[in-house]
């Protein structure tokens, strides 16, 4: 008869699940700022462009529709995977949670998103996840705080007293906000900000249950072409600006047991991430990958397109997440990052 787990095991195990469930629940935000799926395909021979020997030729990546998926889009388009001698297959995600869990389970073995949960699961131990590529960083209008015009609220210290939407607690659109506004001098209390999914902010605007809301792209363009809304402050300026919003994790295993495969995947990205410098190349794939309409493909704004990963940026986040108690200890995020091969390595030549 199998033994029956000891109290202290149990309690482990149950420790983990909550962790994993709290940092699910901000991954719901994480994805979007940035396609449940089917395990990767054959555990291949193939050989790479740089001559090695890929572990497997089919890498599935878990993503939300979302402009962040930009340098996998253009990969795609270009050829660059398949240059590579890979197969990558987008696998549409419902939400964070889903994300996460795909993630960690295997399902999936490359997500996009944010970077507050895999910084959350290291700093608890929930989970050993790697950063392997910057997908965007912050420019201007790439998150504000908007509200209708008419609104009472004019300009960032009209907010004391309002209902302000955010898309989940420990999330950027939560942490990130509040960090522009104290360097303001504003201070807003928790209990101002109600929960609500991008898609349902303007709705909640309009029916009167919220006064203002924290908006990413392209829900910001969308409402203010829909309804006229306006934005109050953008939240990434000040200490916030040239912010890290997304990238590419996997798990510490994935990347130990699939070294080739890893390497030849970030290279292709690394092509993506040069070429998409011109915004010519990504903005005719937006509707396709982000699920917008081709009239709001040109003026969205999309967020600047790293062509490299550092981890003096990427601290930033879990810096911030420390200071609004978000994780307990400092997290030194360079441990996490597993860096992309010397781009003039690549054999197959430049973008």
């Amino acid at each position: 008869m199998p033994s029956r787990p000891t109290g202290s095991a149990s309690r482990g195990r149950r420790r983990a699940t909550r962790a994993l469930l709290s940092i699910a629940a901000i991954g719901i935000t994480t994805f979007t700022l940035s396609g449940c799926g089917l395990l990767s395909g054959s555990d291949g021979a193939s050989g790479d462009s740089s001559g090695g020997k890929l572990e497997k030729d089919t890498v599935v990546v878990g993503s939300l529709p979302a402009l962040s998926q930009a340098p996998i889009a253009v990969a795609q388009a270009k050829g660059y995977f398949a240059d590579e001698g890979l197969t990558v297959k987008v696998q549409p995600v419902s939400d964070g949670p889903a994300a996460l869990t795909s993630l960690i389970s295997g399902q999936n073995d490359v997500s996009l998103g944010s970077y507050t949960a895999p910084i959350k699961a290291q700093a608890t131990g929930a989970a050993d996840l790697k950063i392997i590529s910057e997908m965007m960083i912050s420019v201007p209008n790439t998150m504000n705080i908007m509200v209708l015009p008419g609104s009472k609220i004019k300009k960032p210290e009209d907010l004391a007293g309002a209902k302000i939407a955010y898309s989940a607690p420990g999330a950027i659109t939560d942490i990130g906000t509040k960090a522009a506004l104290q360097d303001r001098g504003i201070n807003v209390s928790d209990d101002q900000f109600v929960r609500f999914g991008f898609p349902d902010m303007l709705p909640a605007l309009q029916n009167g249950q919220i006064d203002a809301a924290v908006m990413t792209e392209p829900f910001i363009t969308q409402a203010a072409k829909n309804a006229g809304a306006v934005s109050i402050m953008d939240a990434f300026s000040g200490g916030t600006a040239d912010f890290p919003v997304a990238g590419a994790m996997t798990t510490a295993k994935f990347a130990e047991e699939n070294p080739e495969t890893l390497k030849a995947f970030q290279r292709a990205v690394q092509r993506a991430q040069v070429a998409g410098q011109n915004r010519a190349e990504v903005t005719p794939l937006l509707p396709q990958f982000a699920k917008i309409t081709p009239e709001l493909a040109p003026i969205v704004e999309l967020g600047k397109i790293p062509t490299s990963m550092d981890a003096s940026r990427l601290q930033r986040v879990a810096d911030l997440m420390q200071r609004f108690g978000q994780i307990d200890k400092k997290v030194d995020v360079s441990t996490m990052l597993v860096q992309p091969p010397p781009l003039e390595q690549n054999s197959t030549g430049g973008a």
